[in-house]
């Protein structure tokens, strides 16, 4: 494989500063990963095509596109969500379209949390942080 240029290196760098990770493999083949949300920005395998495409005009791609792992989100992950932002229970209910008897379960214990309510609170809370970040950058110009 021949040496990468002063302006892939570079690029790779930025990528991954956006959680994004470009690798090529023993065999030449290049691997871009989306490893992180940064800012809540999912790439499709698509979008990570062209940006490795960008750096890499020639070569074999493979993408690997960005994975929730829900094994973080606990009842308690979402109290201190809830405390954040200031979000009430009877928002949850009318936000996520969960009735007042299964939110309590859930949020006792009574119910276990499954991989896709995880991933609604998660994505949930994300929106959240979203615009709470994107409001402070509104009212800092």
């Amino acid at each position: 494989m021949k040496q990468l240029t002063k302006e892939q290196k570079q690029s790779i760098a930025n990528y991954k500063k956006a959680g994004i990770e470009i690798t090529i493999s023993e065999n030449g083949t290049i691997v871009i990963e989306q490893k992180r949300l940064i800012n809540g920005y999912i790439l499709n395998q698509k979008e990570l095509h062209q940006r490795a495409r960008d750096i890499f005009p020639e070569g074999i791609i493979k993408t690997i596109v960005f994975s929730l792992n829900v094994d973080s989100i606990t009842v308690e992950w979402i109290n201190a969500k809830m405390e954040e932002f200031g979000i009430k229970r009877n928002d949850l209910i009318k936000q996520l379209a969960f009735d007042k008897s299964t939110l309590s379960l859930l949020l006792s214990g009574g119910r276990g949390l499954t991989k896709s309510v995880k991933a609604t609170f998660f994505y949930y809370f994300l929106t959240y942080e979203l615009n709470r970040d994107f409001r402070e950058h509104l009212n800092s110009n």
